[in-house]
C-alpha cells in the first residue's frame, strides 16, 4: 500500500486501520494510540457530548468526530481484533499503550490480553485540573500499558513513574488531543533512538511528531483524510509544531 505521506522518519497511511495493518511490514517497537472510546454519541455506558460543548480556536468543524459512536460490543469487537493486529506487527521485545477512559479500561484490558497482550500496568495522565461533568470532575485519563512477551522488553527508563502530570492541549488540531510532552515520555521510556513507533488511529499526527523529535521512526494510519493532510502538513515542518494534538 502506498503511503499518504513519506519522509525520511514518518509514514503515513490514509484508510482503515485494520486493513492497513495487514500491508505493513515493519517490526513496531511500541504502539501509542488513542482509539475510539465512545465519547460522543454512545449512552450505554453514561457519557454524552452535546454539540459544539469543546469547541474553542479550533482547525476542525463542529461536528463531533466520526467513527467514535460504539456501544460497549463494537468497542469490544474492534479491540480484540486491533489488538491482534498489533500483536502480529509488534517486535517480540516491543509494547502497547493504549489511552482509555475508566468506564471502557476493563474492557480494554480483556481484549488486549485476549489478542496475546500481557498487560503490565496502568498508566495515570494527571492534567492538573478537572474537565466538564459532576461528581468528582475527571481530571485523568488512563493508559494500558501492555508488552508483547511477559519476558523480553525494550523498556528503558525504570525511573518514571505511573502517574504523569502535564497540562491539556488546547484543542487546536482534534477533539482529542493528547500532549506531545505526554507521548514523549512515553516513547522515550519504551524504545531507543531509532525504534519505530506506530499510531494506528493517528488523528492530526502528534505521536508521528513526538517520536521523530527524539529521534524514532513513526508510522500512522488515519481513516479522515482531512486529518491526514493535517499530519502530514505537521511532519513536513520537522519538530517545530509539539504543541500536542491527537
Amino acid at each position: 500500500m502506498e503511503p499518504y505521506y513519506e519522509d525520511e522518519a514518518v509514514k503515513i497511511y490514509h484508510g482503515d486501520c485494520l486493513e492497513v495493518l495487514l500491508s505493513i511490514e515493519a517490526q513496531v517497537s511500541t504502539t501509542v494510540t488513542d482509539p475510539p472510546f465512545s465519547s460522543g454519541a454512545r449512552t450505554d455506558a453514561g457519557k454524552s457530548m452535546r454539540p459544539g460543548a469543546m469547541l474553542r480556536s479550533a482547525k476542525w468543524d463542529d461536528e463531533w468526530f466520526s467513527h467514535d459512536n460504539m456501544a460497549t460490543v463494537g468497542f469490544l469487537f474492534l479491540m480484540r481484533l486491533l489488538g491482534r493486529r498489533l500483536f502480529d506487527v509488534t517486535a517480540l521485545d516491543g509494547s502497547a499503550h493504549v489511552f482509555i477512559d475508566w468506564r471502557q479500561y476493563p474492557n480494554l484490558y480483556g481484549a488486549m490480553e485476549s489478542a496475546g497482550w500481557v498487560a503490565k500496568n496502568l498508566v495515570v495522565w494527571d492534567k492538573g485540573h478537572f474537565g466538564m461533568g459532576s461528581n468528582y470532575r475527571n481530571q485523568h485519563e488512563l493508559i494500558l500499558y501492555a508488552e508483547k512477551t511477559n519476558s523480553a522488553s525494550d523498556f528503558n527508563d525504570n525511573g518514571v513513574g505511573n502517574v504523569l502530570k502535564t497540562k491539556r492541549p488546547s484543542n487546536e488540531w482534534h477533539p482529542t488531543e493528547k500532549p506531545s510532552d505526554l507521548i514523549q515520555r512515553l516513547i522515550t521510556a519504551s524504545t531507543t533512538e531509532g525504534a519505530t513507533v506506530l499510531d494506528p488511529f493517528m488523528g492530526s499526527g502528534t505521536t508521528l511528531v513526538a517520536a521523530k523529535s527524539v529521534k524514532r521512526k513513526a508510522i500512522g494510519i488515519e481513516i479522515e483524510e482531512r486529518y491526514c493532510e493535517i499530519a502530514a502538513e505537521r511532519c513536513s515542518q520537522g519538530v517545530l509544531n509539539l504543541g500536542g494534538a491527537a
